[in-house]
């Protein structure tokens, strides 16, 4: 006698795939055709991006790796995958930041937009022409949700030039020029702007942010730091910028966060935390990952991570992690790097837009 299985309603089963990461998504593709049609619709896409799986991609001994944050409190050492990224990634390449489960990749030949889950790669040409490794152009990457577009925004150093590229045209486009400023470092993405720490003061650096949506620029106060000789890094802890101020001679570094953001800027400092014993005098805590409900913080202090625990001031440390070239986190994402009006060849993992490279000319 045959046995009839009642089929699980269309709700239950984007319930239930809600549940599984992307690696074992990206399999039950193929199961049917309904359930491509489900995996890949934009409301499961972003459903799924919002349950928020933290993980970190770095690269140690030019091998690429992610592995999930959460495996970092339940098991040491981590559990970790590694990946094959498809393109050559040359010796000046540089991670310049992430949103949405995407990663931007700065190099000498161009810019790459990179899932590291589902493996899926968009590479970008134009902009402006100048040697990476010289550090001639500061970048930002991020996300613009009210025209769910991401943008790579290039800010030339010696005329303050600034260019926007939209993953959704796929064009590069000139907007006003940035303010007088001295950019060292890649931009910070949070909440639609990009944030830099701007080194042209004589005192003090100040924060300077683009807005993707508006295209404007607009100036964040700092915080009142204390006396002393200083390094400034900036970054995002849980949902707020913050600025980690490093003083070497005291080997502590201050962590200063946001909490009003507006016409009345307001800083706390949160949290000041004491070097490792073994440091070696030079390095200082740089990056900010992850923090927990608990109090925990995934943070770089050299070419190292640590997870500190801020209840009782102790360290842990996080094993494969130490002298990478990269370490960025990134969420778990279906998100795909390939815009609308561009042909992807999975042969050759490479990216030709149907528009040339008419639009991409340099300045």
């Amino acid at each position: 006698m045959d046995v009839q299985v009642p089929a699980l309603l269309p709700e239950i089963i984007f319930k239930i795939l809600l549940l599984l990461p992307v690696d074992s998504l990206l399999r039950r593709k193929s199961v049917c055709r309904d359930w491509y049609k489900l995996i890949t619709h934009e409301t499961f896409v972003k459903s799924h991006l919002a349950l928020k799986n933290k993980c970190l991609f770095y690269k140690k001994n030019d091998v690429l790796n992610t592995c999930c944050v959460n495996d970092l409190l339940l098991a040491n050492p981590m559990s970790k995958t590694s990946i094959h990224y498809p393109l050559i990634v040359d010796e000046f390449a540089r991670l310049v930041g992430s949103a949405n489960g995407l990663i931007c990749i700065v190099q000498r030949e161009g810019i790459s937009i990179y899932n590291p889950t589902t493996r899926i790669c968009n590479r970008v040409y134009g902009g402006f022409v100048a040697p990476v490794r010289d550090y001639h152009v500061a970048y930002g990457f991020g996300y613009d949700s009210y025209t769910d577009d991401y943008k790579v925004v290039a800010v030339s150093k010696s005329n303050n030039k600034v260019k926007v590229y939209s993953l959704k045209t796929g064009i590069w486009k000139k907007v006003s020029d940035f303010p007088d400023a001295y950019l060292l470092e890649d931009g910070v993405f949070l909440n639609g702007c990009i944030h830099w720490l701007d080194y042209l003061p004589n005192n003090l650096p100040n924060i300077v942010s683009f807005d993707l949506l508006k295209e404007t620029y607009s100036q964040v106060s700092h915080p009142q730091y204390d006396e002393g000789e200083k390094r400034l890094d900036l970054g995002v802890l849980g949902d707020r910028l913050c600025v980690l101020s490093s003083y070497a001679q005291k080997a502590v570094t201050d962590i200063w966060v946001m909490q009003v953001y507006g016409m009345n800027d307001s800083w706390t400092n949160s949290l000041s935390i004491m070097y490792p014993e073994d440091h070696d005098g030079w390095a200082r805590f740089r990056q900010t990952y992850w923090m927990s409900n608990d109090g925990k913080i995934l943070l770089r202090f050299g070419y190292r991570v640590f997870l500190y625990d801020s209840n009782n001031s102790s360290f842990t440390f996080v094993n494969e992690t130490d002298d990478c070239q990269w370490v960025y986190n990134f969420d778990e994402s279906l998100v795909s790097p390939i815009g609308p009006g561009i042909s992807y060849r999975l042969r050759s993992w490479k990216l030709k837009s149907r528009m040339g490279e008419s639009s991409s000319s340099a300045i």
